[in-house]
């Protein structure tokens, strides 16, 4: 198990999370630090987002989540992958 700081295995459900929906949306390019995760849940929250609803299976929560993540990732407030010998 990872520690609270470590992006490669978060501890945390909201990392977890976040990371599977980049996966899924903006694409594989990104490697957000904790950090990064962590100011994305905020403006989730700033935004009216309840993760109790997330959690319970709400599509508005979700769509919400999914478009502050498209946005962090375009405005570049997420850490992009480094590219070996490109």
């Amino acid at each position: 198990m990872g520690t609270p700081n470590s992006p490669l295995k978060p501890v945390y459900a909201h990392h977890r999370l976040l990371q599977e929906l980049l996966k899924s949306g903006p694409g594989s390019e990104f490697t957000p630090t904790p950090s990064e995760l962590d100011r994305v849940a905020r403006g989730f929250q700033r935004c009216g987002g309840s993760w109790v609803e997330l959690y319970k299976g709400s599509i508005d929560e979700l769509k919400l989540l999914r478009e502050l993540l498209k946005i962090a990732a375009k405005k570049g407030l997420l850490t992009k992958t480094s590219k070996w010998g490109a």
